[in-house]
């Protein structure tokens, strides 16, 4: 329930009394009115019997006249029926004016004016008879009782308009007396009424004062609870008022800023009296960023890490400024509480120093074991992961080789060794990762990385890291070494993740055909002098394998495994030339090959050879050609 102030019951109380009295004054004027209209109605109506009546009363003169005009045959007895022919027009019409708001009478009116008229029409007729051929001629005329007839029905036509003023009459003085007395209980309930409104506003205004009276008690109770607490709290507590001169400060806050209340005015000498400086600087704190200005400013605001600079020490602290606002929504106080962050700033920079050791520990074991990896098994960090977690999940495995690495690596000191293949490797990784890769391990100077996202983040890594290695030749031969080659190997099938190993040893491993079958494929590029196979498998899996420089190249069976395997050639990364030379020839390439597996080695061999003569560094052109003339001369034998 809403509570109203004193001065607000008064007004309201005085307001009631008041609208009170305007509705009875409204009320009695409008009676008064009413009572006017009725007054004014009542006017017309007897205007209107009035007039009826002299109508009536000039046409029976006008027949009374006539009658004595027959009898006596003078003159005389016509001026009766002369002065009623002359007024009956304007009677009626006045008639008219005066019930032109009612129906009923407009419509007895029409049908009263052709009687009349006939009616003075009968009267003419009898007075010429008379004039013209004598008493008896028009006495015929009128005892014919035509006449009497009409008259008859003018009667009934007025007695009945007579009769409907009479009722109206008899409505509005009833509506009259209705109209007092509804006045006179208008006035007599307002009066009541204001009479109560001014008892209750009294008897409100009494009990208000008396518990203001006691509030004030409980006031004051409760500000000096609220002191006591305020002065119990670990927190400064720093209040000023509208003017921002200081108000109260607790014993906490007046310990923070070495002083007590100090008057000031205005508020702009606050920073100067209680300075709060900027972090790690002997600047005073912005004065219109202040919590204690933005709080006079009608805005909250908290602020951490600014200082308060004591003389045999600096206080962090944290700042929340609050304005207080009375009923019109206007700032009445500001409020600051201050709260010394030493402690926590001391255990931020302990937790902080402690997260950066940690990070740099993952940091560390994520170059051991990938990040990826744990994301695989499902895993957060390294702590998570234990003895014997796996996953099974289809991937594309990539094996990569340095050929000849052996002889490479006899010209070198171990220290050589080393280096080379950390900046060959490091060369390596970044391409893998940037085409959604991980590296699983390193074999020496080989390469085993895992893709999970599709087979197509496998080949297109394979031909960056082709791209790369050219780089890398260009960089070795400013440095007078001798190029490298690499080998490739991509296949795509269901892998095995997990760890293996000890208590007090474990690995992450690999397990599954599909690698092993990556592995044979590296192995193959040498056989075939090319730098880059994937297993059918793997070209199953790309999403348009055209958009490769690619071609098949054989059906094998690799070692340990019972079914053939179809090998394609990517050759994105071969020399211009050389690239440029198998797309020239793909179409003759592939004939030539289907021709070779239906052992027509002749007609194969011719277009082998023409392959060699548009391109003579195709290695795999150069093997079938070596095939055809073997298989040819082992069917001559």
């Amino acid at each position: 329930m809403i509570k109203l102030s004193i001065q607000r019951k008064i007004v309201v109380g005085f307001g009631l009394t008041s609208s009170l009295i305007v509705i009875v004054s409204l009320s009695g004027y409008y009676s008064a009115f009413r009572l006017r209209e009725t007054n004014h109605k009542e006017l017309h109506t007897k205007k209107v019997l009035t007039k009826l009546e002299e109508v009536l009363a000039e046409i029976t003169d006008a027949e009374t006249g006539q009658r004595g005009y027959l009898l006596t045959g003078k003159p005389r007895y016509l001026d009766p029926y002369q002065k009623a022919i002359d007024k009956v027009e304007d009677d009626i019409k006045q008639l008219q004016d005066l019930t032109v708001d009612n129906p009923y009478h407009q419509q007895k009116l029409e049908l009263v004016v052709p009687l009349i008229n006939t009616k003075f029409a009968e009267l003419e007729q009898t007075i010429n008879l008379r004039n013209e051929q004598g008493l008896d001629a028009a006495l015929a005329i009128v005892n014919t009782n035509e006449g009497k007839l009409i008259m008859d029905q003018i009667r009934d036509i007025f007695h009945q308009m007579k009769a409907e003023e009479e009722r109206l009459l008899y409505a509005r003085s009833q509506h009259t007396q209705g109209t007092v007395h509804t006045t006179i209980w208008i006035f007599s309930i307002g009066l009541i009424f204001d009479l109560g409104i001014l008892v209750f506003v009294y008897y409100h205004i009494y009990r208000e004062i008396n518990q203001r009276l006691e509030a004030q008690d409980q006031l004051r109770d409760s500000e000096s609870r609220l002191t006591q607490f305020l002065e119990a709290i670990p927190v400064g507590v720093f209040v000023v008022d509208q003017n921002g001169i200081p108000y109260y400060a607790n014993q906490t806050a007046k310990k923070l800023f070495g002083q007590g209340l100090i008057p000031t005015n205005p508020a702009n000498q606050l920073p100067e009296i209680y300075p709060i400086y900027s972090p790690k600087s002997e600047k005073i704190y912005p004065s219109n960023l202040e919590p204690i200005i933005q709080a006079l400013n009608g805005k909250n605001s908290i602020y951490e890490g600014i200082e308060i600079h004591q003389p045999d020490k600096i206080v962090p602290i944290e700042v929340l400024g609050t304005p207080i606002f009375d009923d019109k929504g206007n700032v009445s106080y500001a409020i600051v509480v201050l709260n010394d962050i030493t402690e926590r700033k001391r255990g931020e920079a302990e937790r902080l120093k402690f997260t950066g050791h940690l990070n740099k520990l993952n940091h560390a074991f994520s170059r051991f074991v990938p990040g990826q990896f744990l994301q695989l098994l499902n895993k957060e960090t390294i702590i998570d992961v234990k003895l014997g977690d796996q996953v099974e999940k289809e991937m594309s495995v990539l094996f990569s080789d340095i050929r000849d690495f052996t002889a490479l690596s006899e010209g070198m000191t171990p220290e050589e060794n080393f280096k080379f293949i950390n900046s060959y490797l490091s060369r390596m990784e970044p391409t893998i990762i940037k085409n959604q890769g991980f590296i699983d391990k390193y074999i020496g100077d080989a390469i085993m990385a895992l893709f999970s996202g599709g087979a197509d983040d496998a080949v297109k890594a394979g031909i960056a890291m082709l791209h790369q290695l050219t780089e890398y030749n260009q960089h070795r031969a400013n440095c007078n070494y001798r190029a490298i080659q690499l080998g490739m190997g991509i296949n795509t099938g269901t892998l095995m993740l997990g760890t293996v190993g000890g208590y007090n040893r474990m690995d992450t491993t690999v397990i599954s055909d599909a690698v092993n079958l990556a592995a044979r494929l590296e192995g193959l590029t040498k056989n075939y002098g090319v730098s880059l196979l994937i297993s059918h498998h793997t070209f199953k899996q790309l999403q348009n394998p055209y958009d490769y420089a690619i071609r098949m190249i054989d059906h094998v069976k690799v070692k340990g495994k019972s079914e053939l395997v179809t090998v394609y050639e990517i050759f994105d990364a071969d020399l211009p030339e050389v690239r440029e030379g198998k797309l020239a020839n793909q179409d003759r390439f592939a004939l030539a090959l289907s021709l070779y597996n239906q052992q027509a080695y002749a007609e194969a061999l011719r277009l082998f050879e023409a392959c060699l003569r548009q391109n003579p560094a195709d290695q795999v052109a150069k093997i079938y050609q070596q095939r055809c003339h073997l298989n040819s001369n082992t069917n001559s034998v």
